[in-house]
C-alpha cells in the first residue's frame, strides 16, 4: 500500500503493553472480513490492554460529539415501540464509538497508518479472491466450528435467490458490496500514489484491486456498481489519469445503452454482443416489470414510504432502534420478510431514532468529510495526501451507498466504516490541525 514518511509525536509514550494492543488491533483488521468473533475479541482485548497501559482519557472535539450521540441514542430507548430490541440496537452504535477512540489513539504515526492499510489491503485481496471463486464456481460453503455460536461462511446460508450472487465471507451480497466499496478507493490511491513516485504497482494493491473488482461485479449490486464507477472516476480525475477516465466513461455509457436501449436497434444489438451480459441484463431487468430486479426497486420505494411515515408520526424519538420490521408488520400490515429494514441509512435513523439523533450522526459524518477535505486541500502533494483522499472517498462512497441500502447492521462493515472515520481525523491531526 502507501508508505508514509513522516511521523507525528504520539499522545503518550509507547510501552510493551501498548505495542501488544496495537498487534491485537491489527489482528482484528486482518480478520475483519472473515470472522466477526475474531474481530470483536481482538479489538476488545486491544481496548483493555490500551486502557491498562495508558488510562488517561482525552476527549477531543470528535469524541465529545460522539459522546453526545451516545447520550441521545440512550435517551430515546425508553420511548421505543419495543424497548428490548432498542437496547440491543445500541450495539450497532456504542461499541463502534469506542473503537473509533481506540483507533484514533493507537494510530499515532504515518508508519502505523501504512501498516494498517497494508493489512486491510491483504484482507481485501483474500476476500476478493474468495468472492470471485464463489462466483465462477457457484461454490457455497458454511461451517459451524462451535455449533449454535460461531458460523464461518463462504457463500450464503440465506435463501436460494441469493446463492447466485457473490457474498464472499459475509453471507449477504449487500455487505460484501459495502466492504468492497470501502476498500476500493484506498487501494486505487495506493496505485496512483505509487505511479506518481515512479514506482511499479505493488502486487498487493494491484491484485487486491483486480480481485475486488471481479467480486464486486459478482455481487450484482447496481447501487454498488454505480458508486464504484463514480468513486473511480473521481480518483482518476484528481489523479489526472485522463485516458483511463475516458475509457471508464465510454464503458459505462456502453453498458447503459446496451441495457436500456431498444432491442430492435442494430446499435444496441451490436453492443449486447460486446458488453458482458452480467452488466446489461441487470440494467435491462431493472426497468422491466415482473423481474426480480424491478421488484427489488419497488420494495425499496415501499420501505422508504413506510420509513417516512414513521418519521412523520414520531419525529423526535423515533419508533426505536431495530424496530422497523416489527412496525411494518404490526402497524402497516406488511410482510417483514420482504422488507427487513428501511433500505435507506438516513431514513433508518429518522424512523428508528428520531430526527435529532439523525442530525447528530449525519452531522458527524459531514463534519468529518468537510474537515478532512479542508486538511487535504492544504496538504502538499504526496503520499499522506493520497492516503487522506482515499479514506475520504471511501467514507463518501459508504454514505452514498446508504441512500438505497443499510449496511451497518453487519458489525464488520460498521467497524471498517468507523475505522476509516478515525483515520481521517488522525491523519489530519498529524499536520497540527485542530481536532
Amino acid at each position: 500500500m502507501i508508505a508514509g514518511s513522516r511521523t507525528a509525536a504520539p499522545d503518550f509514550a509507547d510501552n510493551p503493553r501498548s505495542t501488544l494492543s496495537w498487534n491485537f488491533f491489527l489482528l482484528g483488521v486482518g480478520a475483519l472480513p472473515v470472522s466477526i468473533i475474531v474481530l470483536l475479541l481482538s479489538w476488545l482485548i486491544a481496548l483493555v490492554l490500551e486502557w491498562r497501559a495508558r488510562p488517561q482519557i482525552r476527549l477531543n472535539a470528535p469524541l465529545r460529539w460522539l459522546c453526545l450521540c451516545a447520550l441521545l441514542l440512550i435517551a430515546v430507548c425508553p420511548f421505543s415501540f419495543r424497548p428490548g430490541d432498542s437496547l440491543l440496537g445500541l450495539f450497532n452504535y456504542l461499541p463502534f464509538f469506542l473503537f473509533f477512540g481506540l483507533a484514533y489513539r493507537l494510530v499515532h504515526s504515518h508508519e502505523r497508518v501504512a501498516q494498517l492499510l497494508q493489512v486491510a489491503a491483504v484482507s481485501a485481496f483474500v476476500t476478493g479472491v474468495v468472492g470471485t471463486f464463489e462466483w465462477l464456481t457457484n461454490f457455497n460453503w458454511w461451517w459451524q466450528p462451535i455449533p449454535g455460536f460461531h458460523l464461518l461462511v463462504i457463500g450464503s446460508p440465506q435463501e436460494i435467490g441469493i446463492l447466485d450472487r457473490v457474498t464472499a465471507f459475509f453471507g449477504w451480497p449487500t455487505s460484501a458490496a459495502a466492504f468492497f466499496l470501502l476498500l476500493l478507493p484506498v487501494v486505487i490511491v495506493g496505485l496512483i500514489a505509487g505511479a506518481e513516485r515512479g514506482l511499479r504497482p505493488g502486487w498487493v494493491p494491484l491484485m487486491a484491486f483486480a480481485a475486488m473488482a471481479c467480486a464486486l461485479v459478482g455481487t450484482a449490486s447496481r447501487n454498488a456498481w454505480g458508486i464504484a464507477v463514480l468513486l473511480t472516476a473521481w480518483l482518476l480525475l484528481i489523479g489526472r489519469r485522463l485516458r483511463l477516465l475516458v475509457l471508464l466513461v465510454l464503458a459505462t455509457l456502453a453498458i447503459l445503452a446496451a441495457g436500456l436501449g431498444p432491442e430492435s436497434s442494430p446499435a444496441v444489438g451490436a453492443l449486447r454482443r460486446v458488453v458482458p451480459p452480467v452488466f446489461w441484463q441487470k440494467v435491462s431487468a431493472s426497468v422491466q416489470t415482473g423481474t426480480a430486479s424491478h421488484e427489488s426497486l419497488t420494495n425499496r420505494y415501499d420501505a422508504w414510504r413506510i420509513a417516512l411515515d414513521m418519521t412523520r408520526q414520531r419525529p423526535l424519538t423515533g419508533w426505536g432502534l431495530q424496530t422497523f420490521p416489527f412496525v411494518e408488520t404490526q402497524v402497516y400490515g406488511r410482510d417483514s420478510a420482504t422488507l427487513l429494514h428501511a433500505h435507506n441509512l438516513y431514513l433508518t435513523y429518522t424512523a428508528e431514532a428520531g430526527i435529532p439523533v439523525a442530525l447528530a450522526l449525519v452531522g458527524f459524518y459531514l463534519w468529518t468529510l468537510l474537515w478532512g477535505a479542508a486538511v487535504a486541500w492544504k496538504q502538499p502533494a504526496g503520499t499522506e495526501r493520497w492516503q487522506l483522499v482515499g479514506l475520504l472517498t471511501a467514507v463518501a462512497g459508504f454514505l452514498l451507498f446508504g441512500i438505497s441500502d443499510v449496511p451497518f447492521y453487519d458489525a464488520r462493515i460498521n467497524a471498517l466504516f468507523w475505522l476509516w472515520l478515525a483515520l481521517v481525523w488522525r491523519l489530519g491531526s498529524f499536520r497540527g490541525a485542530k481536532s
